[in-house]
């Protein structure tokens, strides 16, 4: 890292006095790509999440993606859609991209120059202006223009620099100098000023006290950065970045085979039409749109993949970027601040990454079927054949993006900094990583108990099921007072939510923020959660008592009272009804693509199609009710009459009892598993410990 002197110092924090605190440097003349049109990132502007886009692309996104409801106005995100709201609500859709802060750090990275080759003034830019220098400081490292030279001449602090002609200076010396925005994306005029380690969240005084006011391990930024080092997130970024590599390759790969057996299909049935008379003729016509509509619907859904894959590539890119950027720097803030930021928009990303690719097929196999009596064709046929597609998603894909969420859960779980000296070397720091439990191994830990005191209730509360909000707070249905409870993540009671009628299952919609709840009276609830504010969108009505339901793909799973259902995203039925016997059904998504249910005391295993994979049996185990699913695909069931909790691998080859019996419950209900902490919460059937949170630890 490139260090300056004090009154240079002073003087990038006259320049830019909106940019408070701001720290400088060099880097190489690299661009960054913009996440939406993956070009170099032209006046980026940076969103409270940190991704990062062009003005101009931002702009068009939101005049067509903005949302006005229930007196809020905002944009998601392009990547990880997480809302982000205008500075000022009343302002025209069209100034909104602007008024986002300017990415110093990718704006100051990319060279600038007019077409004749003419260097643009280094302040002005800073301004989004392009006016073309004629001047070098010396000592700021900065192109100035002639009303910028001036104002460089008059200043005390500036007047004894050394200002030369710019053509006296190589185009490899002029170089932008860098700044890191230290300013919190959540409340303006404050400044990023302590780390939370419990949450891994960079924050400024207002976040402390607002926010982390029960966090026990938060430290200054100035004591954090005392043990930080780059070198392990480096070594990660590198994985992730072969990772994702691997999975844009193999979509290129795809997308062309798929398009080589469209063009061999087309070519093969058009030989064959051209045999037969005008009935074959017309039948062609009618096999030839049915393939380009099949075609055009499997091309557009891998296209969609690999746009999302490269995207997540160009962000992995732009971040590994950054880290080179400030690689060689003397470990300091400035470097902390830009790998935490990182570190928090890669997580979304990733989270929003595994939800639109975890189970979207990228390969699919043009297969044809001919006639045996295509010489009959004028009396007979009545098709030229059957096409069949057989989908699925490479093993190679999935294993890919299993590691990149492996990896940005342990970066996220273990932070970037170490208690080691700054002459530690990266061997010693990866060895130093505590890599995620193995729950083949480990064993449950009780972290906590959450008794029905805390909670209230005119009668003892039954959390039948629940979801993670945001990766962080937990959303609860009480079935017996008709109530949902949201806890905070240190699964402290914040408040309820009344409901009309007794809640049983939850489950996060297709969209962010978007909620599906179900009934006994055979509801299905649409709610949207944004900002504590729970709000009733739309209520659909089934013939069947409904119980479980979960998401997988594009679909919705539904348990009944004697079913599982299969069913499209406006409710429509899939395939046919899945029979099932025993208790109240239970249902769980797999992010592999495939899904679990009880049946009577037996685990079923079923493909997205609702085929049988398998069947499990677990020894000892009665009364089957919750089951949930972790991000590796291991599923955990309870019994709720042998009061024990079960593990049960992917496949069905294996199976453990995690644990014989609980600490506080007699009878556990539901099981939920949180999304980024190797924890499982397990709730009681009315007992007087309404669910215990437990957690993996070495044996």
């Amino acid at each position: 890292m490139n260090h300056y002197n004090n009154d240079l110092r002073k003087d990038c924090e006259r320049k830019d006095k909106q940019a408070i605190g701001m720290a400088e440097a060099h880097v190489d003349n690299r661009s960054f790509k913009c996440l939406i049109c993956l070009q170099e990132c032209n006046t980026p502007r940076q969103l409270p999440c940190f991704h990062t886009f062009c003005t101009g692309c931002l702009n068009t996104y939101i005049n067509s993606e903005y949302v006005t409801e229930y007196n809020r106005t905002y944009f998601p995100c392009p990547v990880c859609e997480s809302p982000c709201y205008p500075h000022d609500k009343d302002a025209p859709v069209s100034s909104w991209a602007g008024s986002f802060p300017r990415n110093q750090l990718f704006a100051s990275s990319t060279f600038k120059e007019t077409e004749s080759g003419q260097t643009f003034c280094h302040g002005c830019l800073t301004d989004d202006e392009e006016n073309v220098a004629s001047f070098w400081c010396k000592a700021c490292s900065e192109a100035l223009c002639q009303p910028c030279r001036v104002a460089h001449r008059r200043s005390k602090l500036l007047s004894t620099h050394k200002v030369i002609a710019i053509d006296e200076v190589s185009k490899t010396d002029i170089r932008m100098p860098v700044f890191i925005d230290n300013t919190c994306p959540h409340h303006t005029g404050k400044t990023i000023e302590v780390y939370c380690h419990d949450h891994n969240a960079l924050c400024c005084v207002l976040c402390v006290t607002l926010s982390h006011r029960r966090c026990t391990n938060v430290s200054s930024l100035g004591d954090t950065t005392k043990m930080f080092s780059l070198d392990v997130i480096e070594c990660e970024l590198e994985k992730m970045k072969d990772e994702s590599k691997t999975i844009v390759e193999e979509d290129e790969n795809k997308l062309t085979t798929l398009e080589d057996d469209y063009q061999k299909m087309t070519s093969n049935v058009a030989t064959m039409i051209k045999k037969a008379k005008d009935k074959l003729d017309d039948l062609h016509k009618r096999f030839q749109t049915g393939l380009d509509v099949t075609y055009r619907r499997h091309r557009e859904s891998l296209h969609e993949r690999l746009r999302t894959n490269r995207i997540f590539q160009a962000n992995i890119k732009n971040t590994n970027q950054l880290m080179r950027v400030v690689k060689g720097k003397s470990p300091d803030v400035d470097a902390f601040i830009v790998t935490e930021q990182s570190k928090t928009q890669l997580l979304s990303h990733v989270r929003r990454l595994q939800q639109r690719t975890g189970d979207k097929h990228n390969t699919f196999e043009l297969k044809m079927r001919y006639d045996d009596v295509l010489e009959k064709v004028i009396n007979v046929m009545t098709t030229v054949g059957r096409l069949e597609v057989s989908s699925s998603l490479s093993s190679s894909s999935q294993d890919s993006l299993t590691s990149i969420r492996q990896t940005i859960d342990k970066l996220q779980a273990t932070s970037s900094v170490t208690s080691f000296s700054e002459s530690t070397s990266s061997s010693d720091m990866l060895s130093s990583i505590a890599p995620r439990i193995d729950v083949w191994t480990g064993s449950l830990s009780l972290v906590k108990s959450v008794h029905k005191g805390s909670i209230g209730g005119s009668v003892t509360p039954c959390l039948t099921g629940g979801i993670f909000i945001e990766g962080e707070c937990l959303l609860a249905t009480d079935y017996t007072n008709k109530k949902l409870l949201l806890f905070d993540d240190s699964y402290e009671y914040v408040r309820h939510y009344d409901v009309d009628n007794s809640p049983i299952d939850i489950t996060c919609r297709f969209e962010p923020n978007q909620l599906l709840m179900t009934q006994p009276n055979g509801s299905v609830i649409k709610y949207t959660f944004r900002d504590g504010v729970l709000t009733t969108v739309d209520r659909i009505r089934s013939t069947q008592q409904c119980w479980g339901i979960d998401i997988l793909g594009d679909n919705i799973l539904l348990g009944t009272e004697s079913s599982v259902e299969i069913l499209t995203s406006d409710f429509k039925q899939v395939a046919a009804s899945i029979p099932k016997r025993g208790y109240n059904t239970s249902v769980a998504a797999s992010p592999n693509g495939l899904f679990y249910h009880g049946d009577e005391d037996v685990i079923v295993c079923r493909s997205h199609d609702g085929k049988e994979v398998f069947r499990h049996m677990c020894k000892g185990i009665k009364e089957l009710r919750g089951i949930v699913v972790d991000q590796d695909g291991n599923v955990y069931v309870c019994g709720m009459e042998s009061g024990d909790i079960h593990l049960i691998s992917h496949d069905g080859s294996k199976d453990r009892i995690l644990l014989p019996r609980m600490s506080g419950i007699a009878r556990p209900y539901a099981i939920l598993h949180h999304p980024r902490r190797q924890e499982i919460i397990v709730t009681s059937w009315q007992e007087n410990v309404v669910f215990e949170v437990y957690k993996f630890c070495d044996q």
